[in-house]
């Protein structure tokens, strides 16, 4: 069995195990450049994510969860008697390919393809304006992560040029790491006509060996009865925080949202293991997002799009991608 096919069944096999009483939130989230008219770098990823129901009052009650909780109570953020607790469980796939992918043979002055398949855990600690959270993620970097196979696949389903050069992709190569997150929500205010305003910032360390970061950002949404969640850019490569209470309040809700963060870049894969290409990696990426999201009682769906500074230093080209997410209530 190659390490793809076991990442996919993991997350199957734990949905069985006594997480919680039964799962609050399954969501699909698809990031492609298509949808902003570009096509190469970062060009795909995927991600389907499981959020367990909320668990309250862990200083007393039983369970998996609150096990979790009680046993990180020590941890800066996490309050097992005070706060609410959820379990999330994402399983992601992401591409990164050269600018021309109709090229055969290797452009050394250009990214090389690169495919990840990763499983992300992590449990968040919540009370009504703030949330920390913390996960581990492991994952394979090569062939096996079926990243030619899912991007030959989405371009015959596009349309799309026809990507050829992953014969020479990265890998093969394990990945893990751990990561620890932060949201707070600042301020929070109605206007006429039941119009909700509300603004916060986030922040996130991811120490892995894929792409070892550090990130800051903030952001401002406005909407009729705005999700209970405290993140709502729904997009990127990264943890399943902000699908945490997004069906907290019943009924029909919208939200329109702009953000913007900075990225510190510790460790690259890419950069380091890249042999032959010349790939000279920065050290800081400022991004900026704009989006907007619709949610019925057990439905909600996003469209985010994303702009940040190029992630090579011989480029000034912005990197960019938008990305389609589908949440249900279960």
């Amino acid at each position: 069995m190659s390490w793809a096919r076991f990442l996919l069944a993991l997350p199957v096999l734990v949905l069985f195990l006594p997480l919680s009483a039964g799962a609050d939130t399954l969501a699909l989230s698809w990031d492609n450049d298509l949808m902003v008219g570009s096509d190469g770098r970062y060009t795909n990823g995927v991600r389907l994510s499981f959020v367990g129901d909320t668990h309250d009052d862990c200083g007393r009650q039983d369970g998996a969860v609150c096990t979790v909780a009680r046993g990180l109570d020590l941890l800066p953020g996490i309050d097992a008697a005070g706060n609410s607790h959820t379990v999330t469980i994402s399983l992601e796939q992401a591409m990164i390919t050269p600018s021309d992918i109709t090229r055969e043979q290797p452009d050394f002055n250009d990214l090389p393809y690169a495919g990840l398949t990763n499983l992300e855990m992590g449990l968040f600690s919540r009370d009504d304006d703030s949330m920390v959270g913390y996960g581990f993620r492991f994952g394979v970097l090569g062939p096996d992560s079926l990243a030619e196979q899912a991007q030959t696949w989405v371009h015959e389903l596009t349309g799309s040029d026809e990507p050829k050069g992953w014969d020479d992709q990265l890998g093969q190569d394990l990945i893990g790491g751990i990561w620890v997150s932060g949201t707070q929500r600042m301020v929070q205010w109605g206007g006429g006509g039941g119009l909700e305003t509300e603004a916060g910032y986030a922040w996130a360390v991811d120490a892995n060996n894929f792409l070892g970061n550090a990130q800051v950002g903030g952001f401002v949404r406005a909407g009729r009865n705005l999700p209970g969640n405290l993140i709502p850019d729904y997009s990127g490569f990264g943890t399943a925080g902000s699908l945490v209470g997004v069906f907290d309040k019943p009924g029909f809700g919208w939200e329109v949202f702009v953000g913007a963060s900075g990225q510190y870049i510790g460790y690259s894969y890419i950069v380091e293991h890249s042999g032959p290409y010349h790939v000279d990696g920065r050290d800081t990426i400022a991004g900026l997002i704009v989006g907007g999201s619709v949610r019925w009682d057990r439905f909600a769906t996003s469209l985010t799009l994303r702009g940040s500074t190029s992630p090579v230093r011989d480029s000034k080209k912005v990197l960019s991608y938008g990305n389609l997410s589908f949440m249900w209530a279960l």
